[in-house]
């Protein structure tokens, strides 16, 4: 079997998610480069942080690279694992 990036997909995400609220960064455009994409969940972050938020500042922030990938069988290995 050899693995490999997903043809059909977008390649990679970069999202950030706030710690305090679970907000998330918006979906990143397909066409963006991921460091592009790393700079524009930075941005958010720290626009988040500025917003004045019932329970107060949020300042804590979890950053997810997803990276898509396909596994490819090197021969025929039987009917599909469900």
């Amino acid at each position: 079997m050899s693995l490999a990036p997903d043809p059909e997909a977008t390649p990679y995400t970069v999202r950030a998610r706030c710690l305090a609220c679970d907000d998330l960064s918006p979906e990143p455009e397909p066409s963006e480069s991921i460091t592009a994409q790393h700079e524009r969940a930075q941005r958010w972050c720290t626009r988040h942080a500025a917003r004045d938020h019932a329970d107060g500042r949020h300042f804590r922030f979890a950053a997810t690279v997803t990276l898509r990938w396909r596994v490819t069988p090197a021969e025929d290995i039987g009917p599909a694992a469900l």
